[in-house]
């Protein structure tokens, strides 16, 4: 039995524990460059196509940034159950790996869009917060907000997500929503 104390187990310890932060740090930054470059070229998309191919490879990135592979499978599930309509199901699924996963910025970014199709605006829009937190970036959480405050007759935060969103994917579909923002808006002061 080893001492707990002994100076080879102290050292072992210590080694393995900085192998760890070395290996997870290049990780974390070969990810984020990825991404970097993803969203370098979203902005510079010279077409709709171009634009959306991108925007495919970063919700691949997105959908499979778990810390192993059985959060990524239970990602997956998720996903599934989502799309063929089990919200409670998926909700439990994505709240159990957000738990799991605390700076996932994606299973957030699920119990957020599950909270919009339910109806329960408010709570998705501290989902949506929490998601933007940890990906500022997350041109779906902020496609979701930009809705919400639609739906809630804030025009003018509506038309504020709409030009963030815009900033971070020029080409992507939501901004034909502009004009209706202004429309209304225009009209909530009169």
């Amino acid at each position: 039995m080893v001492d707990k104390h002994s100076p080879f187990l102290k050292c072992y310890l210590k080694y393995t524990f900085s192998f760890l932060l070395i290996y997870f740090y290049l990780i974390f930054n070969a990810l984020s460059s990825d991404l970097r470059e993803l969203f370098l070229n979203l902005k510079k998309a010279p077409d709709l196509t171009s634009a959306q191919i991108i925007e495919s490879k970063i919700w691949d990135k997105w959908l499979s940034s778990g810390s192993d592979n059985e959060s990524n499978l239970q990602m997956k599930k998720g996903t599934i159950l989502l799309a063929q309509g089990e919200l409670d199901k998926a909700l439990e699924l994505f709240e159990d790996l957000s738990k799991k996963e605390p700076y996932w910025a994606e299973p957030i970014n699920k119990i957020a869009t599950i909270q919009f199709l339910k109806g329960d605006y408010f709570s998705s829009i501290d989902y949506i917060k929490l998601t933007l937190s940890l990906e500022p970036r997350h041109f779906g959480a902020i496609s979701g907000l930009t809705q919400i405050n639609i739906a809630l007759k804030k025009y003018d935060k509506a038309l504020k997500n709409l030009d963030y969103m815009t900033n971070i994917y020029p080409l992507n579909s939501i901004k034909k929503l502009r004009p209706f923002i202004i429309i209304m808006l225009k009209k909530s002061y009169i």
